[in-house]
Formats: structure tokens, sequence, C-alpha cells
């Protein structure tokens, strides 16, 4: 029952922030696991065989974003619980996905409801916790079992450009409603669509 519950949860947080993304306008279209882009999606670890997927993926819209590609973990939590368990290993997917699947990742977004470890809020994506982060999965990433191995094959370009490319966001419900209302989102969607098709003809 609980896990059940879980899962109405995770889908509810998912939908939610498919509508909140869409309502923001920078975003052209979207795709979850359950949709046929869902490969876009879906890595795998260096070693070991196993595989990993994000919860949702995009096509970004309009200015410096414009035809970027998104990923992004979506936590529909009411409190911090195990969330900076779930932020680590978030950390190690995005370094394994800019390193092994580059032209997805141009943004790596993590949603959530619920702040954690708010007192180390601005070190959160840092180079040196996404360090720590790989090495928590050294197995996974590297293919060796003892940290100082694992250290000397972390590609530091990659460190330092994943820090770059993650997002950190949190939602709340009245925050979900401050957005374009459906209709004028309607509207703008047809303008957008217009101007769309005025720039291919050119």
């Amino acid at each position: 029952m609980a896990g059940e519950t879980n899962q109405l949860i995770g889908l509810d947080g998912l939908h939610r922030v498919k509508r909140w993304l869409d309502a923001t306008t920078r975003v052209a279209t979207t795709w979850t696991i359950a949709d046929p882009l869902n490969e876009l999606l879906e890595f795998s670890w260096p070693y070991g065989g196993g595989g990993f997927s994000f919860d949702i993926g995009g096509q970004m819209r309009g200015g410096e974003f414009e035809r970027q590609l998104f990923v992004a973990e979506v936590k529909k939590y009411r409190n911090e619980s195990n969330l900076p368990t779930h932020f680590r290993d978030f950390l190690a997917k995005c370094y394994v996905a800019l390193l092994t699947k580059r032209s997805r990742c141009d943004h790596m977004m993590w949603i959530s409801w619920a702040p954690f470890q708010a007192k180390k809020w601005d070190q959160h994506a840092t180079p040196e916790s996404i360090k720590r982060a790989i090495l928590d999965r050294k197995t996974e990433v590297f293919g060796c079992d003892t940290e100082q191995e694992a250290i000397g094959k972390i590609d530091q370009e990659v460190l330092v450009e994943t820090s770059k490319r993650i997002w950190l966001i949190t939602l709340c419900e009245k925050q979900e409603r401050l957005v374009i209302s459906d209709d004028h989102l309607d509207q703008l969607a047809t303008i957008m669509s217009q101007e769309g098709r005025r720039l291919n003809r050119a």
C-alpha cells in the first residue's frame, strides 16, 4: 500500500512539473519515461551493465536556450526526508550522462517541492559535491573498488561542466499557480507557432 501511494505521488509530481514547465513558455516540448521519446532519458553506467533514467526531459525555446535539451529528476516530497541521498545519486547520474551522451544534457534539473540541507544550499552542485557523489558510485562509474584509483580516473573537465549545467528548482503549490493562465498560454502558443512557421519559410 505504501509503495502504491509513493508511486501515485511520484506520478502526480511528474505531471505537475510537466504542466509547470509548459506554463513557463520556455519549454517547446517535453517527454517522460512513458512517452515514445523515452530513450532520450535512458543512460548506462560505464561499468556493470546497469542503467538509469531521468524522469522527464525536453527541448527548450527562446533566447539563449533555443533548441537546447534538458533532463530532469522530479521529487514530490513534503519535507527533506532522504532527499540528500537521492540528490547525491542524481549528481552521479548527471556526471555519467554528460560524459557519455553530452548532446542530451545541455541542462540537468533537480526539481522538488522541499529544500534540503539549506545551510549548504550554495554548495550542492559544486564540482567538489559532484566528485564526492561519483566516488560513492565508483564501481559503476569507474569500474574500480578503491577511492584512490577512482580519483585518478575523474575527468576534471566533465566535472566542472556538470556543475555548470545543473539547476536546483524548488516548487511549492502556490508557486505552481503563479504562472500564465491556460487561456493566455493557448493564445501565446498560437503566436509562437505562427512565428515559427514564418521563420521556417524565411
